[in-house]
């Protein structure tokens, strides 16, 4: 079975290791570092295995399934070559957003302790560096902060001052002849070259040999470059988590744990941020996309809430509130399609309002109460109701297949109104 997300959780929690914010947009942030493929002739068989990669890993595959696609693309890679591309992806990611953490916290631990397994299956090279403590900004990292190979078990633990005075600072001797292996020397800060770097050195060499060539390399470079800016744009979007919005963000991984799901960590951000009352910026992010037909953040909007669908999809037949964001300055009249366009949020508020019922649901939101009792939904972009009747005390919806035409943008919420 291939290292998950959720794997990641669990060990996390078992560890008691309290994660900060950047861990839940470790998906986003992977995609922002380029996996190199050894052993695979041309630009096109890297780039298909460096997605089908990311491709599983965001949706929970198992190795065998990663495995499997390779091989209907017609490359063929033994089982320990892919198994190493695969892991190797997320460890990289995942260092990455740890090293991130500790860095924020380093006037409070301003040192580094490496720790390696001590079984029978640590590399001597690594059980060598075990113990090492240095300082967090000492250079001894850039070269030699895990995974130090492919498959690498090893982790840094950060430690206080008085921790690692107790432990006994490594002095310059003691690092003598401890390597990492061969071509892994590389800073926690750039695992992976940035794709955006990689690509243009395969262009300039290219360009030496062959034009065609280093066309197609730029029109791929053009497309990272798009994907990075809309990642930037995602996690700006996203404020800080309260102590409120953590404890909804636990009790959503709690759904995804008992789903025996794996769902990307930018998913959980996501559905964490939008079941708040007072979430503005990452709605605006979303309407913007829509208006603008962005069309990398549409389909991350879009692929979130479908991995979010399977922990959490509401199964009744209809819902009912008296609030959804943006509704009540709509005017409207029986036989309207209101074309809900980004993720909603629908509850029954303490504020007095027109009761709504929405029939024919079952599948086109996600039901809150499934995730720690939440109140209400969150329907499903792309969602078409149209108006069954209305009176001065209750409107009834039904999902439709109709198409709402006329865009319409009430309260930061967007919606097609026909």
């Amino acid at each position: 079975m291939a290292v998950s997300y959720a794997d990641a959780l669990r060990y996390a929690r078992d560890k008691r290791v309290v994660l900060s914010d950047e861990f839940y947009l470790l998906d986003l942030n992977a995609r922002q570092y380029a996996t190199t493929v050894s052993y695979l002739a041309s630009l096109d068989q890297i780039r298909t295995v460096i997605n089908l990669t990311n491709r599983a890993i965001e949706s929970g595959s198992t190795f065998q399934e990663f495995q499997k696609a390779v091989k209907e693309s017609g490359i063929e890679l033994s089982p320990h070559h892919l198994d190493n591309i695969f892991r190797t992806n997320i460890q990289n990611a995942y260092a990455h957003g740890i090293w991130t953490q500790q860095q924020k916290n380093k006037a409070n631990r301003p040192y580094l302790r490496y720790s390696s397994l001590t079984d029978s299956r640590v590399r001597p090279s690594h059980l060598a560096l075990n113990n090492i403590v240095r300082g967090i900004d000492d250079p001894f990292w850039d070269t030699h902060y895990p995974p130090n190979g492919f498959q690498c078990r090893c982790s840094v633990d950060a430690l206080t001052e008085a921790q690692a005075k107790k432990q006994g600072i490594t002095p310059d001797d003691g690092l003598m002849g401890v390597q990492p292996d061969k071509g892994w020397a590389v800073s926690p800060v750039s695992y992976g070259k940035h794709l955006n770097d990689v690509l243009q050195e395969k262009i300039d060499d290219a360009l030496l040999t062959d034009t065609p060539l280093a066309r197609k390399l730029s029109d791929i470079q053009n497309e990272a470059l798009i994907s990075q800016q809309a990642n930037k744009s995602i996690v700006k979007a996203f404020e800080p988590m309260s102590e409120e919005s953590k404890q909804v963000n636990e009790a959503i991984i709690d759904r995804v744990f008992d789903s025996k799901k794996d769902i990307e960590p930018s998913a959980i951000r996501m559905l964490t941020e939008l079941v708040k009352d007072d979430e503005q910026a990452l709605t605006d992010l979303l309407k913007n996309a829509v208006v603008k037909d962005d069309k990398s953040i549409v389909a991350w909007m879009k692929r979130s809430f479908d991995s979010l669908m399977l922990i959490a999809k509401n199964l009744k037949s209809k819902i009912t509130g008296n609030n959804i964001k943006g509704f009540d300055s709509l005017k409207l009249q029986k036989g309207n399609v209101i074309g809900i366009q980004t993720p909603t949020l629908f509850k029954t508020s303490a504020q007095a309002g027109k009761s709504i019922t929405i029939l024919d649901a079952k599948g086109v939101a996600l039901d809150l109460s499934k995730i720690n009792g939440l109140n209400g939904a969150l329907l499903a972009p792309d969602l078409n109701l149209e108006v069954v009747s209305i009176t001065d005390d209750e409107v009834v919806l039904r999902k439709t297949n109709e198409l709402a035409t006329r865009l319409f943008v009430a309260n930061n919420t967007l919606f097609n109104l026909y």
